[in-house]
């Protein structure tokens, strides 16, 4: 029986360790700085973008936005100039990110077109795309916002508004909110066109087909 008892406590804790040891972490998001092309400087407006989606989904606290600095970083270390789906894909890979956003920025006179992804480390897939124009900068906060939320519940698993997002925008809506101040200062940023010191990296529109395996 003292057998039975002490097998039973150490199958009890093996079992406990593992559930432990196999809860999920919050998911992990890298969010790349949109390339560019503009006969201008517009970089004000890349890194205005993505401090917008980075403040947007990391709001709430339950995905984890990766630091910007760690990003560039890789980046870096990629040495492309022009970046692939598959680049991208390989980037979440070594970042040990579940998600990765990416996209483009053109200006051509007052028209402004932004195309935004959202990629699936997993999957290999981009489930959440944004496309729009505008003129001006005044529509691209909205759309952002916007962007940003499909996001967040495409992550979270929400299919339709995120009901636990609510809270959240509507204290984006109270002017004296920590949140609404932070919101309101990096739109200050984009239109007073502050100059940005990111470089851009153009990607390719690619088809999101999975990478065939080389042995090159």
């Amino acid at each position: 029986m003292g057998k039975i008892i002490k097998s039973a406590l150490l199958i009890g804790l093996l079992l406990s360790m593992g559930v432990t040891g196999w809860a999920k972490e919050k998911p992990s998001i890298a969010i790349l700085p949109f390339s560019v092309s503009s006969a201008e400087n517009i970089d004000y407006v890349q890194q205005g973008i993505r401090d917008i989606l980075t403040f947007r989904i990391s709001l709430n606290g339950k995905i984890d936005a990766i630091n910007k600095d760690i990003v560039l970083a890789n980046l870096k270390e990629s040495a492309k100039k022009e970046l692939t789906l598959a680049d991208i894909y390989g980037l979440g890979k070594r970042m040990n990110v579940d998600f990765v956003v990416w996209g483009n920025i053109t200006k051509i006179g007052n028209n402004v077109s932004i195309d935004g992804k959202l990629v699936d480390v997993s999957t290999y897939m981009s489930p959440v795309g944004i496309f729009f124009q505008s003129q001006g900068l005044d529509e691209i906060i909205p759309k952002i916002n916007d962007f940003a939320q499909r996001i967040s519940d495409h992550i979270k698993g929400d299919n339709a508004a995120s009901v636990a997002g609510l809270p959240a925008a509507a204290a984006l809506r109270e002017p004296s909110s920590p949140q609404a101040i932070r919101e309101k200062e990096i739109i200050a940023g984009m239109k007073a066109g502050k100059k940005g010191t990111v470089t851009a990296i153009p990607l390719k529109p690619v088809s999101v087909n999975p990478p065939q395996s080389s042995d090159k």
